[in-house]
């Protein structure tokens, strides 16, 4: 059984505020993330529960390296693309560690923090998400232990804060990992694996693409979302700020879908997914290993991932919407066939059933967005048939939610602290508490100084309400009692 109680959260984006552009309220979203977890640190540093240490599992995208941008420049002779003049270098080991030189610069207060929390006899471990994926890479690790070290961490310290690459496994009490790997937007190919070989640059998934292209064309929407609007949605945003953004936002647009099916093509280049596929193979012995998971099990899980967008000419293209645009193409077609060619009547009776047709299959078709709730809602029971925890956590959707399980256990998104439009202020700062012996868990939020019991249902009829008789929660006071050290 576990020796240390766990601390569960995830989403935090430090770094968003560094995208070019971005808006006033998003900044003070990320500072007001900041100023509370800061807050939320030195509160469990100097607090134990039932007289164990803390673990700490920030569950993905501690980091937001996607927003970050790095100037592009030129080696001798080098032309620069227009898309790296206009949007700078993309995300490759190389930038990963300047940009977490950046983000640590914007955050050194809280790194100290952080540290300080670890010096207290604590443990704290970074899973890697898909915002900042860099950190799968050591010299991008590296370099973050080198920002820790420059505030004050002492090699015993560095020892007890670890970025793990995928999933932290306490058998018989919890799973916890970041969950984009569930979410065909932000997945990759080979997710231990997912730079292209030949350069080490990131492949393109949806997330990516739309943050980069449509998320610097237009700073004021949210980045957690864009990928979820269709043409359509983006079209009409634009018309509203007039011409010159319609022409913007389509050119954006042109690019995000170029770099979709860039990166279908590197999908299809046999030399290229081959190496990516043998790294992935060898990362995931090793990361099994490291997290005392039976390799057999580990594969198991790994097969649950989805696969990402970009990797079917099918999905790609219904969430571009091309199959009604060809579904309209053939009816315009169609109708101008009858026009053409049908006799009297026949031109009436050929048109209406063309476009009745189209209704029908386009009905048929229905609505396509990029979604991760549904399959990671899914997944937990899966993994539970693999693992020994009650408990499966993950973050990733910025969605608090408690969902007992068939088979027992219960799924927790532990949200996120990042207080913007999506998902707003009184669904944020939320986390999850785990205690390991028992085993029982608890969702909870972090709000007037102290962590508070977080019922969804209070805020979203979605979710409802549950009573702490329930398994996994046990009662407790506004603030979890915590014996000193």
């Amino acid at each position: 059984m576990s020796t240390a109680n766990l601390l569960v959260v995830s989403d935090l984006h430090f770094g968003e505020e560094l995208l070019p552009g971005a808006t006033v309220e998003r900044r003070a979203a990320v500072a007001l993330a900041s100023t509370a977890f800061r807050e939320f640190l030195r509160h469990h540093a100097a607090r134990r529960l039932d007289g164990k240490p803390w673990r700490l599992v920030i569950a993905g995208d501690l980091f937001d390296f996607m927003s970050v941008m790095i100037p592009a420049r030129a080696n001798p002779g080098e032309r620069l693309s227009r898309d790296r003049r206009e949007l700078g270098e993309p995300r490759t080991t190389a930038f990963g560690v300047d940009r977490l030189a950046r983000i640590a610069i914007a955050h050194r207060e809280l790194l100290a923090d952080l540290v300080k929390f670890a010096a207290a006899g604590h443990a704290v471990d970074l899973v890697v998400g898909n915002h900042d994926i860099e950190l799968l890479a050591a010299p991008v690790a590296a370099e973050l232990a080198r920002q820790l070290a420059a505030v004050g961490a002492e090699p015993a310290v560095l020892a007890r804060i670890k970025v793990v690459p995928w999933f932290v496994h306490v058998p018989g009490v919890a799973w916890i990992e970041h969950g984009h790997v569930y979410d065909e937007g932000c997945s990759f190919e080979f997710n231990l694996a997912p730079t292209d070989p030949e350069d080490g640059t990131l492949v393109f998934n949806a997330d990516y693409a739309a943050v980069r292209y449509l998320g610097s064309a237009v700073p004021e929407l949210d980045p957690h979302g864009v990928e979820e609007w269709g043409f359509w949605g983006f079209m009409r945003y634009a018309w509203s700020a007039g011409w010159r953004s319609l022409g913007h936002v389509w050119l954006a647009y042109g690019r995000f879908v170029l770099a979709l099916f860039a990166a279908r093509g590197l999908h299809r280049s046999h030399r290229r997914r081959d190496r990516r596929r043998r790294e992935h193979r060898d990362r995931l012995a090793r990361v099994a290993a490291d997290g005392g998971l039976p390799l057999d099990a580990a594969r198991a899980i790994d097969r649950l991932a989805r696969a990402p967008m970009t990797y079917s000419f099918r999905r790609v293209a219904r969430m571009l919407m091309l199959d009604r645009f060809g579904l309209g193409l053939g009816t315009a077609l169609v109708a101008i066939a009858c026009l053409a060619f049908a006799p009297g009547w026949g031109k009436l009776v050929g048109i209406a059933l063309a476009i009745g047709g189209a209704i029908a299959i386009s009905r048929w078709l229905g609505a396509h967005y990029v979604t991760s709730q549904l399959p990671m809602r899914a997944i937990p029971e899966r993994i539970r048939r693999h693992v020994d925890a009650p408990f499966v956590v993950f973050g990733h959707t910025h969605d608090p939610r408690w969902q007992p399980l068939a088979d027992g256990g219960v799924y927790i998104n532990s949200g996120t602290w990042l207080p913007a439009t999506r998902p707003g202020l009184r669904r944020s700062f939320t986390h999850v508490l785990v205690r390991s012996d028992p085993p029982r868990a608890e969702l909870r939020q972090w709000r007037e100084g102290g962590s508070h019991r977080f019922d969804v249902g209070d805020v979203s009829a979605a979710f409802p309400r549950r009573s702490d008789s329930e398994p996994g929660i046990p009662p407790s006071s506004p603030d979890t009692p915590a014996a000193a050290r």
